[in-house]
């Protein structure tokens, strides 16, 4: 199959990794680089000339493949380079683990496969893949190309869009979603192996990189979100990786060392915005481990990075201007309600509201399974912030919904739902770390006291930042990855064994069923008929994220307008935007067909090209029993049929069968 193409290509450049001298890890991590490059460049280039199709991808593939297998072809005259420190976890020296590593060992690469076979066997749900994430790959297929076009959805345009490249590339070779989910499921593999890597770096033995790995592959957040399609396990891979890169530049700065360091932090914020607001105060901890001379080479080299950023996000950051006038796009994200209850960033920044951002940012993470300690933490964290004359609800730091519903501050649990589930274990064994590396100062390497630095600076400059939400937890996934490693480097030096073996399992054993009763994509579900994900046909799956009354409806208007005998189909999403299942629905018997959006009332209208014919049947969600919408589409000459609160609209030459 075609989709082999470029997992090939990625297998060519580990193995020529790996006969440059490195071991398993650093291949596969480094590997990652061009790889993602290659998909950033050809998805550009490709659309510049509307070839951004299978064949034009198979093509491309197929040459970098053998590109790769050129350049394996030529490892054994290649002189050492990027060879990393000896230290590899799967050496045979591993024999030197007790039964409680091996045992924490099986547990990640339990816990890894469970929540791959969910990726495979679930279809991609989760509430904004279905708005966003995901239409806009549909619409990539359609226009042949990722230029601008019209949407009620401005960001699908704007948002950084390389995680979506990647599921557009595996969609489009395979034919259908079935592989998209595996996308962040790479990325929470990488993630795990490099914050073993930063422990090292940061001095850890092998055991604290065991344990480092074990606390990232245990992360709640990370658990239930790497099975789905959003982006936040990408950007924690790219963010971490970064890290690593900036911490061996202490003792490599070469030009091989420095193309991957800029090409690490370009494609990290090609993945997703808040890439910058963590990456700035990460770097300056990097920094302040090295020597003057690496610190005056990365200095000079400076103007190689911001190149490279410009070289792999020129292009977005060019559409974005056009139709917003900002290289970053619209300030805010479309719905109902005003447009300053929709904005991202905080309304004022000043120290006490940013003290008060942070708390609420913390309070994600401090939930607890009985409501009342929950009541009591709400207030207690109430009070603080109003100690700081800051309104804890205010409206100026928190989102509202896309319905335009302000939801006030309140601490909440909900441990298997992705949207919402805190790190509450990791939180608190991050702060003890601190604490234990104060109280033993002495004894600690300065590295891991500056790196833990960078995570509170990043952090806070994020709250600062950035306006906190219920579902703001799972923006915070790349600090809690790489903080796995401060965690893992200080206690692995302070605690006895007993403890650290503690540490080590219990959070594996508590990210286990997390990953087996994901609520938006349960492999096992406790009620009702214990049924899960394999029991279910995979169609249903597409509505698990809190649509599930919309399953019956939504299945049978995809199923026809996929009997009709037209290919130009339209969806009006403006009642009901919950646009993604209907497109994938209809596609499901592979007859070639092009989407757009219609009722578009906003400046991206603008956009719409005249190579998609205009459409000949619209899917109009929420439309059943709203008059409007029969007599505009009536007007048009369409008649409708109705599916629960979903209405086809077609042309009466074309009746449905």
């Amino acid at each position: 199959m075609l989709v082999l193409l470029p997992l090939v290509s990625f297998g060519l450049l580990v193995e020529a990794f790996r006969r440059r001298q490195l071991d398993w890890r650093r291949s596969l991590l480094y590997a990652a680089i061009p790889w993602a490059l290659f998909t950033a460049f050809i998805t550009e280039g490709l659309s510049a000339v509307h070839w951004l199709t299978r064949a034009g991808l198979a093509v491309s593939w197929l040459i970098f493949a053998l590109a790769s297998v050129g350049w394996l072809a030529s490892a054994k005259r290649a002189p050492r380079g990027m060879t990393g420190p000896q230290g590899d976890l799967c050496d045979p020296s591993l024999s030197r683990f007790d039964l409680t590593d091996r045992l924490g060992l099986g547990f990640i690469i339990l816990l890894a496969a469970v929540v791959g076979l969910t990726a495979l066997v679930s279809a991609p749900n989760t509430w904004d893949a279905m708005e966003y994430h995901l239409p806009r790959v549909i619409a990539w297929i359609s226009n042949r190309g990722v230029q601008l076009y019209p949407t009620i959805d401005r960001g699908q345009l704007s948002m950084p869009p390389l995680a979506e490249y990647i599921v557009l590339h595996l969609d489009l070779l395979y034919g259908s979603d079935r592989l998209v989910n595996l996308v962040q499921w790479f990325a929470y593999v990488g993630c795990i192996l490099c914050v073993s890597l930063v422990v090292e770096e940061l001095g850890g033995s092998r055991r604290a990189q065991l344990l480092g790995a074990a606390l990232t592959a245990a992360l709640p957040t990370a658990v239930l979100g790497a099975s789905g399609t959003k982006n936040d396990q990408v950007l924690a891979f790219w963010i971490a990786l970064a890290v690593y890169s900036l911490l061996r530049w202490r003792t490599r700065q070469d030009w091989a060392h420095t193309l991957a360091l800029g090409t690490t932090l370009s494609l990290a914020v090609f993945t997703k915005g808040t890439a910058y607001a963590y990456l700035p105060c990460l770097v300056i901890a990097c920094a302040l481990t090295w020597n003057r001379e690496a610190l005056r080479r990365f200095v000079l080299r400076l103007p190689v990075f911001a190149l490279l950023c410009v070289v792999v996000s020129g292009p977005l950051w060019v559409r974005n201007h056009t139709f917003s006038g900002s290289i970053l796009g619209l300030p805010y994200f479309d719905g109902s309600g005003s447009i300053q209850g929709r904005m991202f960033a905080n309304a004022h920044i000043t120290p006490a509201r940013t003290l008060a951002s942070v708390a609420r940012y913390l309070a994600l993470n401090v939930s607890t399974p009985s409501s009342h300690l929950n009541d009591l933490l709400t207030r207690i964290f109430s009070r603080f912030m109003l100690a700081l004359g800051v309104n804890p609800s205010d409206p100026g730091q928190i989102f509202c919904s896309q319905n335009g519903n302000c939801i006030p501050f309140s601490v909440h649990f909900e441990p298997k739902y992705e949207y919402n589930s805190g790190n509450q274990l990791q939180l608190f064994l991050f702060l003890l770390a601190g604490v234990l590396y104060l109280v033993n100062f002495r004894k600690m390497r300065p590295a891991a006291g500056w790196f833990a630095l960078g995570l509170v600076g990043s952090f806070t400059m994020y709250s600062a930042m950035l306006r906190w939400s219920p579902w703001s937890a799972r923006y915070q996934l790349p600090l809690f990855v790489v903080a796995g490693a401060f965690i893992a480097v200080v206690l692995s030096q302070i605690l006895p064994r007993r403890a650290l073996a503690t540490v080590l399992l219990i959070p594996l054993m508590i990210a286990l069923p997390l990953a087996l009763m994901n609520e938006a994509r349960p492999l096992l579900k406790l009620h009702p008929r214990g049924l899960g994900i394999l029991a279910m046909p995979r169609d249903q799956t597409y509505f698990l994220d809190r649509h599930q009354d919309k399953t019956d409806s939504f299945i049978a208007a995809s199923k026809a307008t996929a009997s009709l005998r037209c290919r130009s189909i339209g969806l009006d999403a403006k009642l009901l935007h919950f646009d993604y299942p209907v497109f994938a629905l209809i596609t499901e018997d592979k007859q070639p067909r092009t989407f757009s959006y219609v009722a578009v009332d906003n400046s991206t209208e603008k956009f719409r090209s005249a190579q998609v014919p205009p459409p000949c049947a619209i899917v109009c969600l929420g439309c059943a029993h709203v008059a409007q919408k029969w007599e505009f589409y009536q007007g048009q000459g369409f008649r409708g049929d109705i599916f629960g609160d979903v209405v086809v609209f077609h042309e009466p030459e074309d009746p449905l069968k």
